[in-house]
């Protein structure tokens, strides 16, 4: 019936019906086509949309699954709560295990398959997108999204009602245009026809449709043009956003990674990162049944490299050190700042101790050459302590803390010196330890006491003085001054009790006087430290000040090694103490670094002989060791040439450790003018002391 009436019909019917069949035809066409684009657009932008995220999302969890941190793999996955898209996510171990887990509120979490394998599928009206997690070509894991299409349903209704409009406005417009407007609408249709194949074929949108039309077709042909433009630029933007987050990430990982494991200063290992080798080394020999030695190196005399010409400098310095030390290394060992001028090496399977020792040698002789740092040519030297596996310790934190024990005892030795650890030493560090634990409440409570030697002039054997002795019992025995006056000087408490025994013998001496005793100076052992210290002066003052003491009844001994460092500043500080009416004595003298110079100049009453010389100065009968003639002879013409020194200089004389009446008779026959020693007295504690100085 249809195709009766078709052929019933006029020319200008069948040619506007077929005008409008073919321009309905078109439309249809060209609808279907943008429908068509756009849906699989749309669904390829989702797939590349959620796979742009799963590799930010795999980049950012490397480190996570690298160091099994489920935390934060929960707090990465939970960054896609930004996404309404997504569903639900899932990081995967290598082994397809489950990991870390994000479920958007409300969204059902189907169980994943142990047979997933990288890439994407639709069901259920939902996208899954699988990805590998890898670093270097090693599989850590998978990272699973599933993302709803919920957008794209309601993308293809409204995009379908909009195809359904122009269809019915481009059927209208035939019909009103007829032929004439046949020739206007085909130009824009194919050109349209062409630019949504290209789109299809090629997906780029960089083509547009030049138009000047202000009808339907126009607005369409803008809106599409519009709708390329936003697509372009949404795809510029996703994707130099992704480059940047992915930059990013990855800059940000290794500026952590070399922050975390490597020294900033000498790029080698830090702390954390040499503790991790060494237990790797560790486990590696306990497998391989092989030995391993660890050196702990400390720098000798770099506090005062760094202190007098800067930290600049000094960071120099440990660069250059850090260089040397890698020179003398094979490629199996490695090194690593442990902090501040400490470096510790690991030493992987060496062949014997005697090979561990001759790289320690040459370690210590290649730093003690000199080095340039920052254009200055610097001597420096290095202490070593060596601990092995697995005989002394079968972990890091073992085999650290004693080889840092036989350094120690390596410092003990001199600048440049290497020590194998031994148990002894462990027991003397816990000692020490213990020791100075005692030693700093004794020094806040003032626990010490002071005993009192006398002095006594040779000719009339009356006292003229008492050297102030400190003494110190910890609660178990009485503890040597030569033990625990070292332990006080490395803690910081030399200060404090040097002022403590000045203010204790100015008080006692003061008091003394008050009580009527015939009073006599008292002199009181002072370090070089607390004379070079800044308030040594002002202590001084304050003693007497305090005590009401004057100054000619205080005095003052110093050993020969003050003078080494800074002779003109000892001179200044000597002269003002000096300036108070205090006595100087050089104690031990003999001993030290003597030089004609400093006996010269500097601002000294007494030389205190040391007792050294005194012992042996007696007749081969009261000697426990036996002396040639000639070794006599030799130290009574030491003691001989040191108290004619004296007299030249205008000073008087003190024979220390005196105990036989031969040594009295010989020190008094050469000129010496005072003897101090146990042939008079022993140290004697305050009561007694004060018996001893009314006998007089």
């Amino acid at each position: 019936m249809i195709l009766a009436k078709f052929n019933r019909a006029s020319f200008f019917q069948k040619q506007l019906m077929a005008v409008i069949g073919t321009n309905l035809l078109i439309l249809a066409i060209a609808a279907l086509l943008i429908y068509s684009a756009f849906v699989d657009d749309y669904r390829d932008n989702l797939v590349k949309t959620m796979d742009s995220n799963a590799s930010l999302l795999s980049a950012a969890s490397r480190s996570a699954l690298l160091f099994h941190d489920e935390q934060a793999g929960h707090t990465i996955l939970a960054s896609l709560a930004k996404i309404p898209a997504v569903r639900y996510a899932q990081l995967l171990d290598a082994q397809k295990t489950p990991f870390a887990i994000y479920a958007r509120q409300g969204a059902k979490r189907e169980t994943m398959s142990q047979d997933i394998k990288p890439g994407y599928f639709f069901a259920n009206d939902n996208l899954y997108l699988t990805q590998q997690i890898t670093l270097d070509n090693e599989l850590l894991g998978f990272i699973v999204l599933s993302a709803d299409t919920l957008s794209l349903q309601a993308q293809q209704y409204r995009y379908g009602r909009m195809v359904l409009w122009v269809f019915l406005l481009g059927s209208l417009l035939a019909y009103l245009l007829n032929w004439r407007m046949q020739k206007r609408l085909q130009s824009p249709v194919k050109r349209l026809i062409h630019l949504v194949d290209y789109v299809a074929k090629e997906g780029r949108y960089d083509q547009r449709i030049f138009n000047r039309r202000k009808d339907d077709i126009g607005r369409l042909v803008n809106g599409i043009n519009s709708m390329l433009d936003t697509i372009e630029d949404h795809q510029s933007k996703l994707r130099s956003h992704r480059e940047h987050l992915e930059g990013l990430v990855e800059l940000r990982t290794e500026q952590l990674y070399e922050r975390a494991n490597f020294d900033a200063l000498t790029q080698l290992p830090n702390r954390h990162s040499l503790t991790e080798k060494i237990t790797q080394a560790i486990e590696k020999a306990r497998d391989d049944k092989s030995n391993l030695a660890l050196m702990f190196l400390d720098l000798d005399r770099f506090k005062v490299i760094n202190d007098s010409l800067g930290h600049f400098v000094g960071d120099r310095l440990l660069v250059e050190v850090a260089k040397k030390i890698q020179h003398k290394l094979t490629k199996n060992d490695v090194v690593g700042r442990w902090g501040g001028d400490e470096f510790v090496i690991v030493i992987q399977n060496p062949n014997d101790l005697n090979s561990v020792e001759g790289l320690a040698k040459e370690i210590i002789s290649a730093l003690s050459l000199p080095l340039i740092a920052a254009g200055h040519q610097l001597h420096i030297s290095t202490s070593i302590g060596i601990a092995c596996f697995p005989q002394d310790g079968e972990d890091a934190s073992s085999l650290l803390k004693h080889a840092d024990t036989s350094m120690y005892k390596a410092k003990e030795l001199g600048p440049g010196q290497f020590r194998f650890f031994d148990q002894d030493m462990l027991n003397a560090s816990v000692w020490r330890l213990e020791l100075e634990t005692q030693l700093r409440q004794a020094s806040a409570q003032q626990q010490f006491t002071l005993v009192y030697q006398p002095k006594v002039e040779v000719n009339n054997q009356k006292p003229v003085g008492l050297e102030a002795l400190i003494r110190w019992n910890n609660g178990q025995a009485l503890v040597s001054p030569a033990v625990f006056l070292p332990i006080a000087e490395d803690i910081g408490l030399m200060e404090s009790i040097s002022v403590w025994v000045l203010k204790q013998a100015c008080q006692q001496n003061a008091d003394w006087q008050r009580a009527g005793i015939e009073i006599v100076p008292v002199a009181v052992n002072l370090p070089a430290s607390f004379l070079m210290g800044p308030h040594c002066l002002e202590s001084i003052e304050g003693a007497l000040t305090q005590t009401g003491l004057a100054g000619q009844f205080l005095e003052i001994e110093i050993t020969e090694n003050t003078f080494i460092t800074s002779t003109e500043l000892v001179v200044e500080v000597l002269s003002a103490i000096q300036a108070l009416g205090v006595k100087i004595a050089i104690d031990d003298f003999g001993t030290g670094y003597s030089s004609m110079s400093y006996l010269r100049d500097l601002p000294i009453n007494t030389l205190k002989i040391d007792g050294i010389f005194i012992n042996d100065l007696v007749e081969g009968t009261h000697s426990e060791i036996p002396h040639s003639d000639a070794h006599l002879l030799r130290d009574e013409g030491i003691v001989r040439s040191i108290i004619t020194l004296g007299k030249s200089l205008g000073f008087s004389t003190v024979a220390e450790c005196v105990e036989h009446e031969y040594q009295v008779t010989k020190l008094k026959s050469m000129g010496c003018d005072v003897i101090q020693g146990y042939y008079f007295s022993k140290p004697l504690p305050v009561d007694e002391i004060e018996i001893y100085l009314r006998n007089f």
